[in-house]
């Protein structure tokens, strides 16, 4: 569920809507009709709400992208890719800005709007430009490059050891042996098979 939820989230700051409504834009629609007091807890409440994401995203990605890296290079039998979770990685910028800007909302009670040339400026620009290459170019490369490394490194898929719900992963093995239907998992997603009257468990983080 964690990768499916911020999956969402990740849309919705690509779509800035209530970014755009806190930060600058030309239309100076709602807040001349707002009070400063009700501007600045709407825009308190984004930022907490932002930055609740911007710490998920990023315990995403430490523990469920990065580790895969290590699997690969200990030669595991299962490497788990969970592939949707590499958008994540666009996540950070855009609410690093997101926060700095809402913070500023709140404390002047206005849209963050910086002057053209100014560092804030040069920071919202840079940031958005990092998000949005990232998504389109920086997340598909890894995806393609670290599918190229598994293939090189003899991993096969194995859609058996799917787990239910989580159609947005994919597990590789490097031994057949390894490619089952489960019964059960345990640990950290440890496959468990019934042979008989006897449980066999595969440790496959390859430590």
């Amino acid at each position: 569920m964690g990768p499916m939820l911020l999956s969402c989230l990740t849309f919705q700051i690509s779509n800035f809507q209530s970014f755009r409504f806190f930060m600058n834009d030309d239309s100076g629609n709602g807040v001349s009709s707002m009070s400063p007091a009700l501007f600045r807890f709407g825009a308190a409440v984004f930022v907490f709400f932002m930055t609740l994401v911007g710490v998920f995203s990023v315990y995403w990605i430490w523990e469920h992208v990065l580790p895969l890296y290590g699997r690969i290079y200990r030669n595991a039998p299962v490497v788990e890719t969970p592939y949707l979770a590499f958008c994540l990685l666009m996540v950070p910028p855009a609410v690093l800005l997101i926060i700095i800007g809402g913070s500023i909302a709140v404390w002047t009670g206005k849209k963050f709007d910086p002057p053209n040339n100014s560092f804030l400026a040069a920071f919202q620009s840079l940031m958005l430009k990092i998000s949005v290459k990232t998504i389109i170019y920086v997340v598909p490369s890894i995806a393609v490059l670290t599918t190229i490394v598994l293939l090189a490194r003899d991993y096969t898929p194995c859609p058996k050891l799917l787990i239910s719900g989580s159609a947005w992963q994919l597990f590789w093995v490097n031994d057949e042996r390894v490619c089952f239907k489960p019964t059960r998992y345990i640990n950290d997603g440890w496959p468990c098979k019934m042979v008989g009257d006897q449980e066999y468990c595969m440790q496959v983080d390859g430590k």
